[in-house]
């Protein structure tokens, strides 16, 4: 029923699901989706990326960056939007696909999508927000003027848990102000990327914006994070793999974000409703299919 479910959704042959230069590809190899509520049904067979093709998608991203910053704003703005726009009208099959691979009941599936949606139309909104500083210098006569450029490529390493949400939070932003993309979200989840690059490749960027990788950490990952013709990643996952990213990145200079290892740290002050601390740590320990990593506190002030 799930691979039926996912062909109805899906446009796009899941065997040719790399999305590299505006076009989609064949792997070298295959990984099945395996729905994690019925280990007998598979929801389809994945492409997996080669190491040429990393290269391409860099090649790619690098070529169209300078066109997709040099787009007017309020193209961009209405890209935007209007990613934002097919996410929330499709939430409810988006999230149902999204549940059956990652396993997530559908209502926070849904939600996910929703959310996901709701955060291109926030980054549509700060395109046409983006503005500079001008300040007296120290020298008489002098005007200091501080502008803000794009990165430029941006590789973005996404995991399991929320599938499209993390990813999103970085996407969208990167994507606003003017960085091409190159995502590698985790292999137990490529349905939902699909489906979000499928929305992506409709909106007529500049090819090679957006590019998206399946495949391993050891592959895909590895090529991504040591290249040195990527300016930033974005990563969230371990904290022995987050280890491995600042290592790799490091001696490149470029920059590095790390979202590690969290699982809902609960801070209880002596002045805590024990109730409300209870509920906080049931939550957090089974809310989202015990996949949540939200850091919370419990106390009681009286100001």
């Amino acid at each position: 029923m799930s691979a039926h479910t996912a062909q109805q959704i899906l446009q796009q042959d899941p065997t040719k699901s790399l999305y590299i230069n505006g076009e989609w590809q064949a792997g070298i190899d295959t990984i099945a989706n395996i729905n994690p509520s019925d280990i007998t049904d598979t929801i389809g067979e994945f492409a997996q990326a080669s190491g040429d093709q990393v290269k391409d998608a860099i090649a790619a991203a690098r070529h169209a960056q300078p066109k997709w910053e040099a787009t007017p704003l309020e193209k961009k703005q209405s890209i935007l939007q209007a990613i934002g726009d097919e996410m929330i009208a499709r939430c409810d099959e988006l999230g149902t696909l999204l549940s059956l691979e990652e396993g997530k009941p559908f209502a926070e599936g849904r939600g996910e999508i929703y959310r996901a949606g709701q955060f291109f139309h926030y980054y549509a909104a700060e395109v046409l927000r983006q503005m500079g500083d001008l300040a007296d210098s120290v020298r008489p006569g002098v005007k200091v003027e501080v502008t803000r450029e794009a990165v430029g490529v941006v590789a973005i390493i996404s995991p399991w848990n929320f599938p499209t949400a993390t990813a999103v939070w970085k996407i969208a932003p990167a994507l606003a102000f003017g960085n091409s993309v190159i995502w590698k979200p985790a292999n137990l989840t490529p349905a939902s990327a699909v489906a979000f690059a499928e929305i992506i490749h409709r909106q007529g960027m500049p090819e090679g914006t957006f590019n998206l990788l399946l495949g391993g950490g050891s592959s895909v990952g590895d090529a991504l994070i040591n290249s040195t013709d990527i300016d930033a990643v974005s990563f969230t996952g371990s904290v022995p793999t987050g280890r491995k990213v600042a290592a790799a990145t490091a001696p490149n200079f470029i920059r590095c974000q790390l979202e590690m290892g969290s699982k809902n740290a609960l801070v209880i002050a002596d002045d805590a409703d024990l109730q409300v601390a209870i509920d906080a740590a049931v939550a957090g320990a089974f809310g989202g299919s015990g996949q949540k990593c939200t850091a919370s506190s419990s106390s009681h002030r009286h100001g």
